[in-house]
This record gives structure tokens, sequence and C-alpha cells, in this order.
């Protein structure tokens, strides 16, 4: 069942969705503004603890292009493999293929907003935190590169994680054609319901 009939049901039951999508360019611009304070944290800390012993190459160019490479089938990996965990989710609910001549990972499964971040935050927390440790175990041209890279292609990532959040939305779908995603609320009997249960807890 592909994710529309799934939202079609939801909302037979009383549900409401909403769609949240940004265009390219939006998603390019805020994920970089998103994610240039994490690049210039690691570049700066680069610059003053480690540049001293770190191992400059040549051929700056070619090892980016490796880098990119090798990132970006593995931020999908990670997409995929987060959703699958947290969602609990089945090999088919879970989706690799290329667009544009670029891998891409969809998940075919409405989840709950928890699952979903999961998913949409592992390859900044695996890649990104990954870079940074292998940058001052190893600084030098190829980690700098890496941490780079790996900071900033979760930028559109890290944009809809927000987006998520102050959505308030109790299950997320992945949007299908464009970047972003749709949210789900419970009907209103049940939000009233989780509502009560949230101001009892705190």
């Amino acid at each position: 069942m592909d994710v529309r009939n799934q939202i079609a049901r939801f909302v037979a039951d009383g549900w409401h969705y909403q769609n949240y999508t940004f265009s390219c360019r939006q998603a390019y611009l805020w994920g970089m503004l998103i994610a240039l304070p994490f690049v210039a944290l690691a570049g700066g800390a680069y610059r003053i603890f480690l540049l001293n012993r770190a191992v400059l190459l040549n051929h700056t160019g070619l090892i980016l292009l490796v880098v990119i490479v090798v990132s970006l089938p593995l931020h999908e990996l990670f997409h995929g493999l987060g959703w699958k965990v947290a969602g609990r989710l089945e090999n088919y609910e879970i989706k690799y293929l290329f667009k544009h001549g670029m891998p891409m990972c969809s998940c075919l499964a409405v989840l709950s907003t928890k699952a979903y971040l999961t998913g949409v935050l592992l390859p900044f927390l695996m890649l990104g935190g990954g870079s940074i440790v292998f940058l001052v175990a190893y600084p030098g041209t190829i980690s700098v590169l890496a941490a780079v890279v790996n900071l900033l292609l979760p930028g559109a990532d890290l944009l809809i994680a927000w987006k998520i959040l102050r959505s308030g939305a109790a299950k997320i779908a992945n949007q299908p054609e464009q970047v972003g995603f749709i949210g789900l609320y419970f009907p209103q009997s049940k939000r009233e319901a989780y509502c009560n249960s949230q101001r009892r807890i705190y």
C-alpha cells in the first residue's frame, strides 16, 4: 500500500493532514544556512587546534569528488536504516532509487514523529558526527573535506526536522514528489485525550 492510500485510510478514520513542502531552492538555501554554523565550528576548531598536525595533500578537487561519491549513497543508506529500525519496517517499505542521477531513499510507510525524525537525522548524527571524530583523530585534507561534505549534506534534513518539530504532527509521511513531508493530526476526540494525558504527565 503506497503512502497516499495509507493517508486516505487515516483520513477515513477522522484524521486530517497538512502538506509541508519546500522548493528545491528553498531547501538548498535554508539547508545551507542551518548547516553553516556546524561547518564553521568544525573549521574553526581545525584551524585553531588541529592545523599544526594536519596531513595536507594535493589534488584537493579529486579528493572532494571521491568524498562526495562515497558520502551521498551512505547518507541515503542511513536515512533508510533509521526509518527501518525506528519504525520497525519491512524491507519493501524502504525504497532506494536514483533520481536525476542522484541516489535517494524514500519511506513508503506512515511513521510516528519520533521514528520519522530518527531516519531524517541519522545521516547527520552518524556521518556528520563521525566526520568530526575523524577530523580530530586524523586532521588533514581528507578529514576536513569529509567534515565539510557530511555537515553540509544534511542541511535540508535539519530544515525538515525543525519544521516537523514545529508542526506538532502526531505522524509523518514522506512527501513522495516534493521536498518536505506530510503531517497527520489526531481526530478531535483523540487529540483532546492526548493533550490531557500530556498535561497529567507534566
